[in-house]
């Protein structure tokens, strides 16, 4: 089988979805013929994608501009000149050149989000257009994979054809550590990696630093100029590659994962971050149904998803973190979260949508 892996990329090559998808393609690549194509503004990340043997597309502008358009049809072409078995996009914004992918090979899309709900928080114009959009290519995708079951039975997708499926986001566990427990004393210490994004509710992270003052909260992806009054126990550290953030986590007892999905209408997720918090060894706070547990487990503390979650729940906090302070969540515990095991599953269900398409 032969694979093309197709992404719009802008974020930073250290980003957690950056090094997720050049680690999908590489487990790809050794189970079938695989190849990762990028669309991106920004160069370091088309120098990285090449050097991992990808192509990319490079363009300048705003995402209507005629040098990204140009830059997909470009990129398009050399996918059916390639000539895979199946292409798998990583969900984008309507474009025409989609449309010539669809049309020419089976095409799955990879959802990671309810995208209008996020669209309607930051973005009127793109919302208006993608809700007009989006059924062009979707009645054309023959395979879909969403990172929740939530997601999976929302009401658009189920009127839409092509077969389906549901894979809670993964992580790489190669070369990843498992953190021994912090030995260094003092008060707990809480991290959140993130940009303060409406859905991550990282003012409620302030909320909780001002109720546990003499707690420590540690904020890696923001900047200070975010906020306007911190508390003085939130520590602002940027955004940082992992190589640096690490020693932040070592040093660190819980993981603050996203508190505020009910403002993007959302009840589940599976994140990148919390996944690499439990990798890590660290148990997180979370406001949601985690797709890979349903049940919960014991190191994740799962609040209400509403927005007074974090004050109606300051007794049940308080008692999670002192319990895990000098502790880790054992590896064995979350090996189903490693990326190996996920693309296992991705790429059989690429074939049974490519044989169907057929």
């Amino acid at each position: 089988m032969r694979v093309a892996y197709l992404a719009h990329l802008n974020l930073p090559p250290e980003s957690g979805v950056s090094k997720k998808i050049l680690s999908q393609v590489k487990l790809w690549s050794e189970l079938a013929e695989a190849r990762l194509f990028v669309l991106s503004r920004r160069e370091d990340v088309c120098d990285l994608v090449e050097l991992h043997g990808g192509k990319c597309s490079f363009y300048k502008g705003p995402p209507w501009s005629t040098g990204r358009l140009r830059a997909l049809d470009s990129l398009v072409g050399q996918i059916v000149e390639w000539s895979p078995t199946a292409v798998y996009l990583r969900r984008d914004l309507f474009y025409p050149a989609y449309l010539r992918l669809a049309k020419a090979l089976p095409l799955i899309q990879e959802v990671n989000s309810d995208e209008l709900e996020e669209l309607r928080l930051h973005s009127p114009s793109q919302y208006l257009y993608h809700r007009m959009s989006r059924n062009w290519l979707d009645r054309l995708t023959s395979g879909w994979v969403f990172v929740t079951r939530e997601l999976l039975h929302h009401p658009y997708y189920g009127r839409l054809p092509g077969m389906k499926t549901a894979i809670g986001n993964g992580i790489s566990f190669d070369g990843l550590p498992h953190l021994p427990p912090r030995q260094s004393g003092g008060p707990p210490r809480l991290v959140f990696i993130g940009q303060p994004a409406p859905w991550h509710g990282v003012d409620k992270i302030l909320r909780l630093a001002e109720a546990f003052k003499t707690w420590e909260f540690h904020l890696i992806g923001c900047q200070a100029s975010d906020f306007e009054q911190l508390p003085d126990n939130v520590k602002i550290h940027g955004f940082l590659p992992f190589s640096e953030y690490v020693s932040i986590l070592a040093d660190a007892d819980v993981g603050i994962g996203s508190l505020a999905l009910h403002r993007k209408r959302m009840n589940e997720a599976s994140p990148l971050k919390v996944r690499e918090y439990l990798a890590l060894g660290l148990p997180a706070i979370i406001g949601y149904k985690d797709t890979d547990f349903p049940e919960g487990a014991p190191f994740l503390l799962r609040l209400p998803n509403e927005e007074r979650n974090v004050e109606c729940c300051l007794q049940d906090i308080e008692r999670f973190v002192m319990s895990w302070v000098g502790k880790r969540v054992p590896r064995e515990a979350v090996a189903h979260l490693d990326l190996r095991h996920k693309e296992r599953q991705r790429l059989l269900f690429i074939e049974n949508v490519a044989k169907t398409r057929c």
